[in-house]
């Protein structure tokens, strides 16, 4: 069975894997470097230590994507005016004759002509070595010469025959089997990405999730296309929540062959789609931004506040602030508790306080909810929705909220309370069961979010009361079409420099509206 694998830069620490291969006289019978004498972990780490900070070498470790498992080296070393020197071994005998060094040598061909742009990569190997040489010569290589027991071959930009092949494609809400299996193999994901979740959105655009895949590999980002306004033009935007992009591997694993790849097959399905920008809120428990740096337009939009479930609430309480847990004490005393919900009276009830709430502080419709679109949430099977009300004295639901856990992180989605009860803060003893209840769930994190626009205001510091731990919150404003957009501005009068925090400009007007 094929494996399949990614390249991650070489470290230190390898050493303490690696210092055991060169001690196996098995993994070197066709290469010419055999150590001729034992290698102990120092020795391995001094060596390791030494060669990671020549420039003119690029080393990494192939790893087993299912496990991580590191189980190889390739490098391109000697790199000199726009030439290499290709090197591997796989080192794990049970991991010869799966495709691996096949993989590999794509994946550094790929990184040597495409990231650092070299015109030529030279190799030696063994003349018994057959099953190398058959690989090297359908990538393109060809012999330069024979020198003892080893051929010289190379291989330039233009003969690379060893490309990885992708595939870019589209899937919509009509294909929900397909939605879920894909989100169900990515890696780290939220219920913002869940198929239940985009069925719900109310702005009225067509949602989709764009893919692009190389074998088991993908990157897939969900979007909703909206045409823009008197112009024959889209653009996209994202769901209300934390979603941006989901792969199969951590962002960080991934080689930098495959994300160039993934940014040319987008920014031709933007064209190709006739998109002139892009407005995507990014989920701060995922390293997204590594991924879309190359794009630009990563924007920071401030902080949200979060709970560490791993603490045991008794150091949590230890660090509330502004006489949280005096007050929490009160609400118990005077009688309040918190109850679990999910009856179609619950939900009525929750929609009450909710809408009620929304109304007081003036929200735009796009944040108000019916109760066909809480009972769906509440009942989906792709994450774990909770309907949680605090009640006073007299059994009255006051305060509630619903919160959802998604592999591990549990986030406080909609949250109201009952103007007349605002006085005594029902919402304070809500959030701390709320933890208590995540810690049961097995949850990492709770997010709190941040405040009204993400900004340090009055809402952002009674969160801070709970917690002090905050994590950074990004959107995503990329303009795939200047030309256009610029057109767009200049038709409205548009100032493409105006100070104000809104994208994309050309949508402001009507926003205002």
């Amino acid at each position: 069975m094929k494996e399949s694998i990614f390249l991650r830069p070489l470290v230190i620490a390898d050493a303490m894997t690696s210092f055991q291969w060169r001690n196996n006289p098995e993994v070197w019978k066709f290469t010419p470097f055999r150590p001729s004498d034992p290698v102990t972990p120092e020795i391995e780490t001094k060596w390791l230590r030494e060669v990671l900070l020549r420039e003119d070498e690029k080393r990494f470790a192939i790893c087993l994507t299912a496990t991580k498992r590191y189980i190889g080296n390739v490098q391109l070393i000697h790199i000199a005016e726009g030439t290499a020197e290709f090197h591997i071994f796989i080192a794990e005998t049970d991991c010869w004759g799966k495709g691996i060094g096949s993989q590999a040598t794509t994946l550094i061909l790929d990184y040597g002509f495409n990231v650092l742009q070299l015109n030529k990569i030279l190799l030696d190997v063994d003349q018994e070595n057959f099953g190398a040489i058959a690989i090297y010569k359908k990538m393109g290589f060809r012999e330069t010469e024979t020198s003892g027991r080893f051929i010289s071959m190379e291989l330039n930009r233009k003969e690379n025959k060893a490309r990885p092949g992708g595939v870019k494609y589209t899937i919509t809400l009509e294909q929900k089997g397909k939605w879920m299996e894909l989100i169900s193999k990515a890696c780290r994901y939220d219920f913002y990405h869940s198929w239940t979740y985009h069925s719900l959105d109310n702005s009225k655009g067509k949602v989709l999730m764009f893919v692009y895949e190389e074998g088991p590999d993908f990157i897939a980002i969900p979007l909703i296309k909206r045409s823009i306004p008197d112009a024959e033009y889209y653009d996209m935007s994202s769901v209300y929540g934390y979603s941006g992009p989901v792969s199969n591997q951590e962002f960080e694993d991934l080689s930098p062959g495959f994300t160039g790849r993934f940014k040319n097959a987008f920014l031709d399905f933007l064209r190709e789609e006739k998109v002139v920008t892009i407005f995507s809120r990014l989920n701060p428990f995922f390293n997204q931004t590594l991924l879309l740096e190359p794009f630009g337009g990563l924007v920071a939009n401030g902080k949200v506040v979060v709970f560490d479930l791993g603490l045991s609430i008794e150091v949590q309480r230890q660090n509330y602030h502004g006489g949280v847990l005096r007050k929490i004490r009160k609400l118990r005393e005077k009688g309040y508790y918190v109850k679990e919900g999910g009856t179609d009276e619950d939900i009525k009830n929750f929609v009450s306080i909710y809408t009620s709430n929304m109304l007081r502080v003036d929200a735009s419709e796009t944040y108000y909810f019916d109760e066909p679109y809480f009972k769906t949430l509440l009942r989906a099977d792709e994450f774990d929705a909770r309907l949680l009300f605090v009640y006073d004295k007299d059994d009255y639901p006051v305060c509630g909220a619903v919160v959802v856990h998604t592999n591990g992180i549990m986030q406080a989605h909609l949250l109201g309370t009952r103007t007349a009860w605002l006085a005594d803060s029902p919402a304070k003893l809500l959030t701390e069961e709320i933890t208590i209840m995540g810690r049961k769930l097995g949850a990492k994190y709770y997010n709190l979010g941040g405040g009204l626009g993400f900004k340090e205001d009055s809402l952002f510091l009674w969160k801070t009361n709970f917690s002090s731990l905050t994590f950074e919150y990004q959107t995503w404003r990329f303009v795939a079409d200047p030309e256009t957009y610029n057109a767009l501005l200049l038709q409205q009068e548009i100032d493409p420099h105006t100070e104000v925090d809104f994208f994309p400009l050309y949508r402001l007007q009507a926003h205002k509206v």
